[in-house]
């Protein structure tokens, strides 16, 4: 199975790293105020708790509206600022606490290390022009080792499968496989969640998102063409689906299983 992810949109891979790591720092600054002042060498103590709480629900806000708005020039640039306003407490905390000055050096380079990326994303983002690009283009493809002919007609049979792909508003294209291997069926579609990239995590980690679903589909059309059946097994009564593997779990003996 091929699966081709093509840019279209305008949010790339830096800026919805920018909004994770925004996201998981405020977590951590809100739900372990204190544990993060020491690391940052503050005493904990006092306002530090709280200010650290403020600061970890400026990140939150700012990694959801990166995560969620399709073009974040302003959410982008909101960090670099709020980078700035990091710094400035660093060096007071520094100040105040000379003898963790080590930890909070550490913090500083931190920080200067994730500015970088901040500014060179928002301005990337500020240079483009017309309306933004939510959508990312998938092309899920299968090679099945089986005449053009003969892979269109079992096409025309799957019923609810095209109706899937036609709700979708996604193409269906049939082509020779390389090295006469068969046909290589593809569907092109344009992957657009709501709620941006919260949306597409979530609906992932469900096997609810459309591309995961068309992976499983096209396998198993692939194994009914090609062998009659689908492969099924006592441990994968509905044959193989990606979404089952958030199920897996480690091997164990019988009798730990069923307690």
């Amino acid at each position: 199975m091929a699966t081709v992810s093509i840019r279209a949109r305008d949010k790339d891979p830096l800026a919805q790293f920018l909004g994770w790591f925004s996201l998981a720092l405020g977590t951590a600054q809100v739900s372990a105020p204190r544990a993060m002042c020491k690391i940052i060498g503050a005493q904990g103590k006092g306002s530090s708790p709280l200010l650290m709480r403020a600061m970890g629900v400026r990140e939150i806000t700012q990694g959801l509206g990166i995560l969620v708005r399709p073009r974040p020039t302003g959410w982008l640039w909101s960090r670099v600022a709020g980078d700035a306003l990091d710094l400035a407490l660093l060096g007071l905390t520094a100040a105040k606490n000379p003898e963790r000055r080590g930890r909070t050096a550490f913090a500083i380079a931190n920080v200067v290390g994730v500015t970088a990326p901040d500014v060179y994303e928002s301005l990337h983002l500020r240079r483009l022009e017309g309306p933004p690009q939510s959508a990312k283009r998938i092309r899920k493809a299968v090679t099945i080792n089986r005449s053009r002919e003969e892979v269109e007609a079992a096409w025309g049979n799957a019923n609810e499968l095209r109706a899937k792909v036609d709700r979708a508003g996604a193409s269906v294209s049939f082509e020779g496989a390389p090295g006469g291997r068969g046909t290589e069926l593809a569907v092109d579609l344009e992957f657009d969640p709501p709620a941006g990239d919260l949306g597409a995590a979530l609906q992932k980690l469900t096997g609810k998102d459309l591309a995961t679903q068309l992976s499983d589909d096209l396998r198993r059309l692939k194994q009914q063409i090609e062998t009659g059946q689908v492969v099924r097994s006592d441990g994968a009564p509905d044959g193989h689906l990606l979404a089952d593997h958030l199920r897996q779990r480690a091997a164990q003996p019988l009798e730990e299983a069923v307690r």
